[in-house]
């Protein structure tokens, strides 16, 4: 590991790091885009001090990150404390096999005096998790709802099949608009005093609403975290060649077609529902389905509605209820549901029985 270096990004170093543009000039890799920075010292859980992220370096090329966001979580007895998602871990190919890996890792639980909340135990860090004092909760389910014969799901799974990609993409391009033709008829409205409208931020009102829907999410909300949460100035949205920055980040907040999509639901000017997904390329990622119960499946229905619309083919969450619905009623190609597991460390002095995370907690992608 020669001319290596580990920087320990804070607050008060990411808003040098900015204003210097240190990260974003051509002389190192970037980890995020600087849209993402910007979004991140928004983060009024944060203070000066907290940790954001470990980077290692060699020669300015990026070979290991850690990104961490700090946030309040409450226990089972309503108490809030400040802890930081663990949210990306990785590692060059080149520095797989040597103790790089652990070494920014244990250096991320120091800086953060082992107060590190995970939201899920992904299969490439089960070996480690088990080795180290942290504890399972929060037992649940992530549904992947496929619309589509998709192309790069179909490659990413075997190889081989790029060598019948054009039939493969014409396949998939049939598919989705004989699906979507199906599914935008089985997702239609009978009640035609609902109305919707798409947001980019929510205000009082919608806030209102939401306020005892989100009174049990292990992180405490207000208005203000749910629109940091959803601000689409976090992600760079590449609309031309001319737009497109020269670097890539290991975060993935630059793209062709990267954005919240957030719709309030009305019933005689009352709100019934708010829903909110990432619409990130050709997937759409539940970050809020909150509905009343009395009106569950026209919410679902315009849920779908707003995947059709956004030409999204794969659709994701870790709401059971929902997931089954859209699993029972739509056409689709492939679903696939797998247990979550999320993880605390020993030394957080927070009671996480009987807790489970929601689609709205530590999702910041």
């Amino acid at each position: 590991m020669n001319n290596l270096e580990v920087i320990i990004l804070t607050k008060r170093s990411l808003k040098a790091a900015i204003a210097e543009n240190t990260y974003w000039n051509g002389t190192f890799d970037p980890p995020f885009s600087i849209h993402k920075a910007k979004w991140m010292l928004e983060n009024e859980r944060a203070d000066d001090d907290d940790v954001f992220a470990i980077l290692g370096y060699e020669n300015h090329s990026i070979v290991a990150f850690v990104y961490l966001v700090p946030d309040l979580v409450k226990g089972a007895d309503g108490i809030s404390k400040k802890l930081f998602w663990s949210q990306r871990w990785w590692v060059s190919d080149k520095y797989k096999d040597t103790v790089l890996s652990t070494y920014v890792k244990n250096i991320s639980l120091k800086e953060c005096s082992n107060q590190i909340i995970i939201r899920f135990l992904g299969d490439n860090t089960k070996a480690y998790y088990e080795k180290q004092p942290f504890t399972k909760f929060s037992i649940r389910k992530r549904f992947i709802i496929v619309f589509s014969l998709d192309y790069g799901l179909l490659v990413y799974k075997k190889n081989s099949l790029k060598k019948i990609a054009s039939i493969l993409k014409f396949a998939d391009s049939f598919s989705r608009r004989i699906i979507a033709f199906i599914n935008k008829r089985k997702s239609n409205i009978i009640n035609k005093d609902i109305t919707i409208e798409n947001v980019s931020f929510i205000n009082d009102e919608t806030w209102s609403f939401l306020e005892n829907h989100c009174s049990k999410d292990i992180v405490p909300k207000n208005m203000e975290y749910i629109n940091w949460q959803l601000n689409n100035n976090q992600y760079h949205i590449v609309k031309n060649n001319t737009d497109k920055p020269e670097y890539k980040c290991l975060l993935g907040s630059i793209s062709e077609k990267i954005y919240n999509l957030n719709t309030v639901v009305k019933l005689d000017n009352e709100i019934i529902g708010f829903i909110s997904g990432l619409v990130s390329g050709n997937r759409f990622i539940i970050r809020y389905f909150i509905v009343a119960d009395t009106y569950y499946n026209e919410c679902a229905n315009i849920l779908v509605k707003n995947v059709i619309h956004s030409n999204c083919t794969i659709l994701q969450t870790e709401d059971s209820k929902l997931g089954d619905y859209v699993k029972s009623k739509y056409f689709k190609v492939y679903s696939d549901v797998k247990e979550l597991v999320s993880l605390i460390h020993n030394d957080v002095s927070i009671n996480f029985e009987n807790s489970i995370m929601t689609d709205q907690d530590g999702n910041f992608y």
